[in-house]
């Protein structure tokens, strides 16, 4: 059995009964638990790999999700949750071949004063300096942020989306695992996790 463990906090500090869940590919729950009145939590697991593993309390109304996705639950993992009104969402991370050395990040963000707003694309507007990455636990630059338009399957309906570019750490030879974090104009705030 794998052990998944760490803590949930907010702009305000620790956060309980948050409800973390390890799910499947079609997004189903497989295991789950909800943070104490500190904000740790503590998941066990058959060892493997998981598509996603998320963090809510309050969807919708106070917060949007945290995710972490390819989770590999063959050790000890420990993550550092963060929610807020922001959301990461749609985490990849790729390195082009014969191009710069640097690690390309997509990611479709959320807005949940946008989404309260009833706006059609509830992507905050960010900049490189809005976005911190780590990479394998070590801060990478953010080089450029470029806005994507993303189609959602309806006709003439888009969202937008980002393809950041950032460095890869002295001394990092293969990713592991990156760590992204947004904040807009106001300081609200998302999270997210991709494992390789």
């Amino acid at each position: 059995m794998a052990n998944i463990k760490g803590t949930v906090a907010g702009r305000e500090g620790v956060l309980a009964s948050v409800l973390i869940e390890i799910k499947n590919e079609h997004f189903e729950t497989m295991y789950q638990t909800l943070s104490d009145e500190s904000g740790k939590f503590e998941l066990s697991a058959p060892d493997g790999s998981y598509p996603f593993l998320t963090a809510v309390r309050d969807y919708g109304g106070q917060y949007l999700e945290y995710w972490a996705q390819n989770v590999p639950a063959q050790q000890e993992v420990e993550l550092h949750i963060r929610i807020d009104t922001l959301e990461v969402y749609g985490l990849h991370a790729f390195i082009v071949k014969g191009a710069a050395n640097a690690l390309s990040i997509y990611f479709r963000p959320m807005s949940l004063e946008k989404f309260k707003a009833g706006e059609a694309d509830i992507a905050p507007v960010l900049k490189e300096n809005d976005i911190t990455v780590f990479v394998n636990g070590q801060e990478s630059k953010v080089y450029v942020a470029n806005l994507v338009r993303e189609y959602i399957g309806k006709e003439d309906e888009y969202l937008s989306a980002y393809l950041i570019q950032s460095s890869i750490p002295e001394g990092v030879k293969e990713w592991e695992r990156i760590d992204i974090t947004i904040c807009d104009s106001e300081n609200h705030f998302g999270c997210a996790t991709l494992f390789c």
